[in-house]
């Protein structure tokens, strides 16, 4: 016999399987979300693993935090061997870096993002370093940490710096060597030339006074024969001045006669210093531009040697070395401490030694210099090309 459910008793049925229902697909959206939850873990864990930068967690452990996971890149940054401080606390691994510790629990107690640049000695390799730090909280016990290795841009930066230094102490080394070559011609023409043109002009007018007045022929003659000597001597004067300037050897005859003729008018001033050659090369190995360039630095070097080093043995080298030209000028003389030039950056000094003169004629025509010197060691200038 089939009983009636009361109506009251019909809809409450209908509103708990309603309700069933709705627990039913709260659970299945439950799962989904759950589901997606992992699924970004997930990817976010891919990302920190996978991200360029080397990256550490650290996770809060009482007053301290260990070294809880890191990604690839910190891998290969440490070589491996991030991986034997798994756990460690930052007290031990930041020992000597109170200032690391600090911006760990300041970031942490704060909530914020903290950023520093500093010289950093890897816990890993003991290696110097330049690394940006950034640290950032990571809910609920964590910080990451990103280390960004920027060493060779700040030693690009460095060297950069550097070479705008040296360039703005060529470029007022190269305006004073204009000014003081235009006063050096000056002073040449002046006490040479302009003395021997004054003495030549007297006794002209001299020998132009007898002969009108008829005073004294015998005497006019030998006027012309000493204003014949002055001018020979003025023509003599002339020429060095050239010879100085540009020696016409070199265009006349090439780089090797005058690399011999040079060596042989520097021994014959300074007797007491024996100049040594050895040339290697044929005139048709060195190319027209780079003569005069390897003219100059071997003048330079030579005066250098003559003038400051004590040197009594110099010894020329010009010859192929691993496919490149290489001018060397050594002399057995004082030396000089360049490693204090260099670390003062004495511009004097190597003004006055013409160092920056020979650098610069060697780079502007693709070579390199290098000198090596120590006190008491002699001195040994080395260009290539």
């Amino acid at each position: 016999m089939n009983q009636k459910l009361d109506p009251e008793t019909t809809d409450d049925v209908t509103v708990l399987r309603k309700r069933i229902a709705e627990l039913e697909d709260s659970e299945i959206k439950l799962k989904q979300m759950e589901k997606m939850i992992q699924v970004d873990k997930e990817r976010l864990k891919i990302q920190f693993r996978l991200t360029h930068i080397p990256t550490i967690t650290w996770q809060k452990k009482g007053d301290d935090f260990i070294v809880a996971d890191y990604n690839i890149t910190m891998e290969n940054f440490t070589e491996g061997l991030i991986g034997n401080f798994m756990d460690t606390p930052a007290s031990i691994i930041y020992k000597n870096r109170p200032d690391i510790q600090a911006d760990l629990n300041t970031c942490f107690n704060k909530h914020c993002l903290i950023k520093r640049e500093t010289p950093y000695r890897m816990f890993t390799r003991e290696i110097e370093k330049i690394i940006i730090f950034t640290f950032t909280y990571m809910p609920p016990d964590s910080v990451i940490t990103h280390m960004e290795d920027i060493t060779e841009r700040k030693i690009a930066q460095q060297r950069l710096q550097t070479s705008e230094k040296q360039l703005r102490a060529l470029s007022a080394q190269l305006m004073n060597v204009e000014e003081r070559q235009k006063k050096h011609i000056s002073r040449e023409l002046h006490d040479s030339i302009g003395q021997y043109l004054t003495a030549i002009k007297f006794s002209l007018e001299t020998t132009h006074q007898h002969l009108i007045e008829r005073q004294d022929i015998s005497k006019a003659v030998a006027l012309l024969d000493t204003s014949t000597n002055l001018l020979k001597q003025t023509i003599d004067e002339v020429r060095r001045i050239m010879m100085d300037l540009r020696p016409t050897i070199l265009d006349d005859l090439g780089i090797l006669a005058t690399i011999s003729w040079f060596c042989r008018e520097l021994q014959a001033v300074y007797s007491d210093m024996h100049v040594e050659q050895d040339i290697q090369l044929k005139e048709e190995d060195i190319s027209e531009p780079l003569k005069i360039i390897i003219y100059r630095i071997l003048q330079e070097a030579l005066n250098n040697a003559a003038k400051h080093s004590s040197a009594d043995h110099v010894r020329v080298s010009l010859k192929k070395e691993k496919d490149k030209i290489q001018l060397t000028i050594e002399d057995n003389g004082k030396g000089f401490d360049l490693k204090q030039v260099a670390r003062n950056y004495d511009i004097s000094v190597l003004e006055g030694l013409g160092l920056m003169s020979m650098l610069e004629r060697a780079e502007h025509t693709g070579g390199t210099l290098k000198i090596r010197t120590a006190l008491g060691k002699g001195t040994s200038i080395i260009a290539s090309w």
